[in-house]
């Protein structure tokens, strides 16, 4: 990769890392339904305008409707309420560890749904290796129990495993659908399918806001998905597919970081220890390095 891009990726992976961060700060005023709606309407938003000022062409038929509506319930809302409650019982940097865990999901569903992508021997060692990663650092002890402080370890888990068939069904139905509306289809309809009941069950806290609360949440949607959004398309154009793995591995860094800095939050010897094997997993299921060290 050019240094452009290098500094393009480590950006990306700030930016998703900083959403943990985030999440933290607005939960102490928020309800993590009002989180996620204010993340997608306000990126919707946005991203509409650019869409029109751009004047960017495209048909919307019924089967394309039908597909973004699917994707943004497995890419958006489903991920980002389990993401945001697990948030509430535990740290933003443990959450973006077991984060980590949606490039060893999205592997194996594609080699069970997608015949072109092959499960060979280094990314089936690097998946093992980072289901490892993630044992540790929820705690192999924890790992069958279901206490309501643990919770929000497995919530994210699941948003991971949503994540994961979100790629397969992007990769499945939408692949000919441009990247910058297929992005703003989604957050338009997650917009559209959580209004109803941001009003009906929500307006209190819409009504309360105040110019703190609306600056994070701008932010928050601006940065994590506006901003990122349009990195992640040019790290596409520009470096291909395979460095946005890159991504994930900066995330938990990234997160931990913001989180420990801004809110003094720690991390157990177990979490650093798990988030070590997991970017382990990650470059093993990257392949590159493999190659290079063992040509």
């Amino acid at each position: 990769m050019a240094n452009k891009d290098w500094f393009l990726v480590l950006l990306l992976g700030l930016f998703w890392g900083s959403s943990f961060f985030f999440v933290e700060v607005l939960l102490e005023y928020l309800s993590p339904f009002i989180i996620v709606y204010l993340r997608v309407c306000i990126a919707s938003i946005f991203l509409i305008f650019f869409v029109f000022i751009r004047q960017i062409k495209f048909q919307l038929n019924l089967r394309t409707f039908f597909n973004l509506f699917i994707m943004s319930l497995l890419n958006n809302i489903f991920p980002f309420l389990f993401i945001t409650f697990g948030q509430q019982t535990t740290t933003g940097g443990l959450a973006s560890i077991l984060n980590a865990n949606t490039s060893f999901v999205a592997i194996i569903l594609a080699a069970l749904f997608l015949p072109a992508e092959r499960l060979n021997l280094h990314r089936l060692i690097g998946i093992l290796i980072g289901i490892l990663g993630v044992v540790i650092a929820i705690g192999y002890k924890n790992i069958f129990e279901l206490r309501n402080d643990d919770l929000g370890k497995y919530l994210i888990i699941i948003a991971t495993i949503s994540y994961g068939f979100a790629g397969v069904w992007g990769k499945l139905r939408l692949d000919n659908l441009s990247p910058i509306i297929a992005a703003t289809g989604m957050l338009t309809l997650s917009t559209l399918i959580l209004t109803p009941y941001a009003i009906s069950n929500h307006f209190y806290e819409i009504y309360t806001f105040n110019i703190y609360i609306l600056s994070y949440a701008l932010a928050f949607a601006v940065i994590c998905s506006v901003f990122a959004y349009f990195l992640y398309f040019k790290i596409l154009e520009s470096a291909g597919a395979g460095n946005l793995l890159i991504c994930t591995i900066i995330i938990p860094p990234s997160s931990i970081f913001l989180n420990a800095f801004f809110l003094n939050q720690s991390i157990t010897l177990n979490e650093y220890l798990g988030l070590l094997i997991i970017i382990i997993g990650l470059v093993m299921l990257d392949g590159r390095l493999l190659k290079k060290i063992m040509p």
